[in-house]
């Protein structure tokens, strides 16, 4: 009797086992992965750093880039809910002394002060530690608590130091062998952009046409033969690799004309664009209305 009712359970068991083994693959990919909408299907993004309880003020995005440290997995459980992917913003560019972290690091590895962000040092990127920590530490932790992704912000470590560019490269194949089919954005990378483009999904750029001046705490717009430019060459880039481009660009708070030309401008030349401050401690949502500017405004400054 006893070896029947084994034998009973063991047969439902396999009847279990083969009814999961048949399900529909869609179904499958369905239920495990609600990350799987890709970014080339995102027309609006924002970027915010500080902690917006707001999940219904940042659903209204395709996509937002997100301090890792702001939320939890139950918040991108809600956000990805409702249609929204969020992704973890990293400073792989730079040490930050304030997050959990710097506990690990060596401070051998940091290299010199950001001038312009208080706890923040560019960081030695050849350093084995540093590759460790962010591949084995910071990606896995944020990946588990449920982010589509990463933003992989190198803070302007690679201007400061271009003898790091191999380094960079390692790192992002790193990243991407340990994500598996995760998102990874990488922003401040065009240096290596021909060596990374197979290893990313997204380009990110800072202040293509508005910036914040640190040296006269000051916004401007970008002269627009400049602008044009550097437009021209990140499409190509883009398109080699299909590329999404995210643009992140900078205005004053109120300076609402500004911020809707630089969305327009960034839409006609096929870039994904969002306009915030320059601390990125408030949520702007231009991008999700419809913008119309006056007849043949569209490649002119506005007054």
């Amino acid at each position: 009797m006893k070896y029947e009712v084994k034998l009973l359970c063991f047969m439902k068991r396999i009847v279990v086992l083969l009814l999961l083994m048949h399900l529909p693959a869609t179904a499958q990919v369905k239920n495990s992965s609600p990350c799987s909408k890709p970014l080339g299907d995102v027309e609006t993004f924002a970027v915010v750093y500080y902690a917006n309880r707001s999940l219904d003020q940042l659903a209204k995005f395709n996509m937002v880039v997100l301090d890792p440290a702001n939320y939890d997995s139950a918040d991108l459980t809600r956000l990805k809910s409702m249609g929204c992917i969020p992704i973890a913003y990293l400073n792989v560019g730079e040490v930050e002394t304030y997050r959990a972290y710097f506990s690990l690091v060596d401070t051998s590895i940091m290299l010199s002060p950001d001038p312009n962000w208080r706890d923040r040092y560019y960081v030695d990127l050849c350093n084995p530690m540093w590759e460790r920590i962010v591949a084995q530490e910071r990606v896995p932790e944020v990946m588990r608590k449920g982010f589509c992704g990463v933003f992989l912000d190198f803070a302007g470590a690679l201007e400061e130091y271009p003898n790091m560019d191999s380094c960079a490269v390692s790192l992002v194949r790193q990243v991407r062998r340990v994500e598996g089919n995760g998102d990874i954005i990488a922003d401040g990378v065009r240096p290596i952009i021909q060596k990374i483009g197979n290893y990313i999904d997204g380009i990110a750029v800072e202040g293509l046409m508005g910036y914040y001046d640190f040296h006269t705490d000051t916004y401007r717009l970008r002269n627009d033969s400049l602008e044009d430019q550097r437009s021209t060459a990140l499409l190509s880039e883009a398109k080699k690799f299909k590329l999404s481009v995210f643009q992140l660009d900078y205005a004053a708070p109120k300076d609402s004309k500004i911020r809707d030309y630089i969305i327009v401008r960034s839409r006609q030349i096929g870039f994904v664009p969002y306009v915030g401050t320059i601390e990125l401690d408030t949520l702007f949502t231009n991008t999700i209305t419809r913008i119309i500017l006056p007849q043949g405004s569209s490649k002119k400054f506005p007054d």
